[in-house]
């Protein structure tokens, strides 16, 4: 018996440093006709101020492996209650993702929670790091000559279910949507939390080519064999969707395990992902 406890604390004690210290790559395809050539995106989320390595050595060394064509950070690179250090850290990381590829970043809830106060100017140091902030705003680019419209929101998508009571900033929500939506490129849209097009079924509902997400932490332990997360922010026990391609009838989402932990709790069966996406022409 006491052999097979101590076996078993081995596993245990490996399997939680695979799934805090590894990073693993996950790959996707989507095809479309409004792309002419191919497109790859590597994204990922839910950093949280982590590094792996040296100045994040690790993870900037997998991200350019993957030879993106754009690099998408969707939303909690930081901490709600980031410290000088980390920032200083973070942007370090952020700019260095520039140097592989154009870098976009669509907010999180831990940076919105941040921006109340922003003593830090946080969003002005994210663009000085090279990097373009789609916060309820949109740009129009061009990705080895394909058209795209790439826009980023942090919360829930779309109206009536808002996370503000604010009557200006549920405009402006609308208004960015409205926007959004009006244009035949490519759409993709950075959405950290995915709760509207997966748990409310808007990828039903709405015509948006890909969205990105995050947020959910792959349900931080997930069953094995079954790929079941235990828990999910907004959402709670055993929540349907924690990672994956979810396609709908009119839009498609791309959900993150990410990379750190949550709520203070560590990963477990659930190592920390890389998303790569390959887009290409519909043949």
């Amino acid at each position: 018996m006491g052999i097979l406890l101590i076996v078993l604390l081995v596993l245990i004690g490996v399997e939680l440093l695979i799934s805090n210290y590894s990073i693993s790559v996950s790959r996707y395809a989507l095809s479309s006709e409004k792309l002419s050539a191919p497109v790859r995106i590597v994204f990922l989320s839910d950093l949280h101020g982590r590094e792996f390595g040296k100045d994040n050595a690790r993870l900037l060394n997998k991200i350019s492996e993957q030879e993106p064509d754009l690099i998408a950070l969707v939303g909690d690179i930081f901490n709600e209650n980031a410290e000088a250090a980390e920032i200083d850290a973070m942007c370090g990381f952020i700019r260095a993702c520039t140097e592989i590829a154009p870098c976009y970043f669509g907010l999180g809830n831990h940076e919105t929670s941040y921006l109340e106060t922003d003593a830090a100017g946080l969003l002005d140091r994210i663009r000085e790091a090279g990097a373009v902030v789609v916060n309820d705003e949109f740009q129009d680019i061009s990705v080895n000559g394909n058209p795209i419209r790439l826009g980023g929101y942090m919360g829930y998508y779309p109206y009536p279910h808002m996370m503000t009571k604010d009557p200006e900033l549920i405009q402006k929500e609308k208004d960015f949507f409205g926007a959004f939506k009006r244009t035949e490129r490519f759409k993709l849209l950075l959405n950290h939390i995915p709760t509207g097009w997966l748990d409310w079924h808007y990828i039903d509902k709405d015509s948006i080519d890909l969205v990105l997400s995050g947020h959910y932490h792959g349900g931080v332990v997930r069953i094995p064999i079954l790929e079941q997360g235990l828990f999910a922010p907004y959402i709670g026990k055993f929540p349907p969707y924690t990672k994956g391609m979810f396609v709908g009838e009119k839009a498609t989402c791309i959900l993150s395990t990410g990379l750190a932990g949550s709520y203070g709790l560590p990963r477990f069966f659930n190592p920390p992902e890389l998303c790569v996406v390959d887009l290409t022409p519909a043949s």
